[in-house]
């Protein structure tokens, strides 16, 4: 129950610093107009999928999704399917293929911009945005690639760091 309730914070938190982030984006330099998404909650729900389990990044999925559909959603349940498939999805690109810091870092990438072109598509469909798709690959894409590596480098410094503060006490008592 501890280690849900901590997961759940930090969740939480991770949407907190995705509101933060967006006060970033767009950036205009001279007449060129660059928009960073930060995906930090789906990094963090990808990444729990990894080193925990499937089942306790599917419920803060649901969570996260509907928090991320009420505050930024302009259609309710587009982040919350999103989310769902991108989890079970990545599953089962860990299940059939090794598991190595490489290939987690460029699934989750992948899959940032995966979720983003999902997301612009059926706001496309919707009405609601203009969706072209060579300015999204030049402008977007980019960007949003260059944010969110930094953010999981960070992240990967960190799990790494705790991964090795476990090794090293597991040798210690023995």
């Amino acid at each position: 129950m501890k280690h849900a309730f901590l997961y759940f914070i930090l969740g939480i938190l991770c949407f907190y610093v995705d509101t933060l982030l967006t006060l970033i984006s767009p950036i205009h330099i001279f007449s060129l107009h660059f928009v960073f998404v930060p995906r930090l909650t789906l990094m963090f729900l990808l990444l729990l999928t990894f080193y925990r389990n499937l089942y306790t990044a599917l419920i803060l999925g649901v969570l996260l999704g509907l928090m991320t559909d009420i505050y930024f959603g302009e259609i309710y349940g587009v982040y919350l399917i999103t989310y769902l498939l991108c989890i079970l999805i990545v599953e089962k690109f860990f299940s059939l293929f090794y598991r190595d810091h490489a290939i987690v870092f460029l699934i989750v990438l992948l899959s940032v911009i995966v979720i983003d072109i999902i997301v612009a598509i059926i706001y496309s469909m919707v009405g609601l945005i203009q969706f072209n798709f060579i300015q999204f690959i030049l402008f977007r894409v980019p960007s949003t690639l260059l944010l969110n590596a930094i953010l999981l480098i960070f992240i990967f410094s960190y799990l790494d760091h705790r991964q090795k503060k476990k090794r090293d006490i597991d040798m210690k008592i023995k």
